[in-house]
């Protein structure tokens, strides 16, 4: 199985962070132009993006990729699967936040992938180190 990692460091302390990474629309943010958006709730009514809930993704009215979160440990970590795409075996993401000091968080972004067809693993984890390095930095800008 293959995988990346990205490590960014944010001028802002944990809680802040994790809270803007926590919601589905700030990666309208961090990814545009693909437009995010959440599709079914979580079961936590503080939390709407939390457990449970579905994000589509895509342009406009087309939207293919569902990302549903599996886990979510407030100010530690988020996990999510993509679910029911054809193309992908197995995708998991894994945000992990770690207080440097009082007002700077170290984020780690680990994304397993496996695609059903060869070689494409690669090539869609190399789209998505990119994309993911050029949208934290766009992040880092806003904290």
């Amino acid at each position: 199985m293959k995988s990346i990692q990205v490590k960014k460091e944010f001028n802002a302390p944990i809680e802040q962070i994790f809270n803007l990474l926590s919601k589905h629309a700030t990666y309208n943010i961090a990814f545009a132009p693909i437009q995010v958006e959440r599709v079914k709730d979580s079961t936590d009514p503080e939390r709407p993006d939390g457990v449970g809930s579905v994000r589509r993704m895509g342009f406009g009215p087309v939207k293919p990729l569902q990302e549903q979160i599996t886990r979510m440990d407030v100010n530690q970590r988020i996990e999510y699967q993509i679910i029911k795409n054809p193309l992908i075996k197995h995708h998991l993401g894994i945000i992990e936040f770690d207080a440097i000091n009082e007002n700077k968080t170290l984020v780690t972004y680990t994304i397993e992938l496996q695609a059903r067809a060869p070689f494409v693993s690669q090539i869609i984890l190399a789209q998505l180190k990119s994309a993911i390095k050029l949208g934290f930095s766009k992040l880092a800008k806003t904290v």
